[in-house]
């Protein structure tokens, strides 16, 4: 994520360094200064929200090469924030020009290069202006985890009108001489990238090709706050183990994503295990009915034990994160040879809240290189970083950590890991997906 908002940044800046390198202002001043701060502020930002509308799309040859859509997802957040950041800094330091009056004489302003355009610079301007405050207000209700996201969903999808009309205002006051030199060609880049891209948000065509209708053919309560759910797919339908799909059971609510608890057997058949989490997810434990049509969306995801390199394997699952290592479980019960060396953690409370339990037992005596390990807090407290490495002889590869649970306790984890010498970010694999 760092390399790539790095990369789009360092872009930004060399298009424009290039671009002042051929076009030097006539003179050094504290106006120049700040023209060259609005012109650079000004681009970078609109880089990056080309990016956040490529990524919104889900293409699937980026979700490949960053590492599954929750990477993607990730990206496409810190994107957000950082181009709403660049945004306010270009409109800031343009209404900043009384504070600079104060201290600096004004001078003359060098002629403007006429461009066809001009009749449009008001409007252009007016709408900068508004885009600014909107991009703020979408950014800050995406980072307040407490507002309602059915709500935020439907608001989320501004962002595409919002690049829409930023790029109205960026084609409209971008300098004439621009379009010549690298500056101007990144304008024009961002421009057909971004606004192609928000056009196929906004006819909903996003993920269209990978939707499948469904049926649901069985809802099986597994515990109080936990169904298991198996749905029908229409059409040709292959998923690997560890992947998830967007499950659509009301358009009001919309898509929402979880991890298939099951390898592909053929058939067309997925199966979910829903933890209720939220409101919508707790409503979805009575809400749903054999015989319902849903939609089913994907799949997605790169969460492949396979991609390691023969190291041993860690796996840690915590609640309702066990998902993905059932999937991994059931795909290797006719092939077991093909397994890594690996100790599945199951972390939980107690027994009561470990309903998978002995569905992993039964799978893992299937699979003998997988050492299984059920871990309750309550009777042993925290998994800790010390007690994965528990048996780890010092000079031996570190082994690879596969996790799937809470943020918070991969965070812990992962410094822990970090503490005892591990290179957690070559060797520490998580499924890091949230929406928001």
């Amino acid at each position: 994520m760092r390399r790539t908002l790095g990369a789009v940044l360092l872009l930004s800046l060399l298009a424009w360094a290039g671009t002042l390198w051929t076009h030097p202002p006539a003179g050094i001043t504290i106006w120049t200064a700040r023209d060259q701060l609005i012109l650079l502020t000004g681009l970078g930002a609109y880089a990056l929200m080309a990016l956040i509308m490529l990524l919104a799309v889900r293409p699937q040859w980026i979700e490949s090469r960053l590492g599954g859509l929750d990477k993607m997802y990730r990206l496409h957040k810190w994107s957000g924030i950082l181009a709403t950041a660049l945004a306010a800094a270009h409109y800031l330091i343009k209404i900043g020009k009384p504070l600079l009056l104060m201290a600096f004489n004004p001078v003359a302003k060098t002629p403007r290069e006429a461009a066809w355009l001009d009749v449009f610079r008001g409007s252009a301007k007016d709408i900068g202006e508004w885009a600014v405050w909107i991009l703020v207000i979408v950014v800050a209700l995406t980072l307040w985890r407490r507002f309602p996201y059915h709500l935020w969903r439907h608001i989320h999808r501004i962002a595409a009108v919002v690049f829409l009309v930023t790029a109205f205002h960026g084609v409209v006051l971008t300098p004439a001489a621009w379009w010549a030199q690298p500056a101007g060609w990144l304008v024009a880049l961002a421009t057909a990238v971004g606004s192609a891209c928000a056009l196929w948000a906004l006819t909903g065509n996003i993920g269209r090709a990978r939707r499948h209708r469904a049926t649901v053919l069985y809802v099986d309560p597994l515990s109080e706050d936990i169904l298991s759910l198996t749905c029908k797919v229409e059409g040709d339908w292959r998923h690997r183990a560890g992947q998830f799909a967007f499950l659509t059971a009301n358009r009001l609510e919309g898509a929402h994503p979880f991890t298939v608890s099951g390898a592909d057997d053929g058939t067309g058949r997925v199966r979910f295990s829903i933890k209720a989490l939220g409101d919508y997810t707790r409503r979805l434990q009575t809400s749903l009915k054999e015989g319902q049509a849903v939609t089913v969306e994907g799949p997605y995801g790169c969460f492949d034990l396979l991609r390691d390199d023969g190291r041993p394997q860690i796996w840690v699952a915590a609640g309702i994160g066990v998902t993905p290592f059932i999937s991994w479980l059931e795909s290797l019960q006719a092939e077991p040879d093909r397994a890594p060396q690996a100790t599945l953690y199951y972390c939980a409370r107690n027994a009561a809240e470990a309903p998978f339990a002995q569905t992993l037992e039964t799978l893992c005596a299937r699979v003998p290189r997988v050492t299984l390990r059920v871990w309750y807090s309550d009777e042993k407290g925290p998994l800790t970083a010390a007690g994965l490495l528990a048996g780890r002889t010092a000079g031996t590869p570190w082994p690879g950590v596969w996790f799937c649970g809470p943020t918070g306790f991969a965070d812990s984890l992962k410094d822990g890991l970090h503490r005892q010498g591990m290179p957690v970010r070559q060797l520490f694999h998580q499924e890091a997906f949230q929406m928001r």
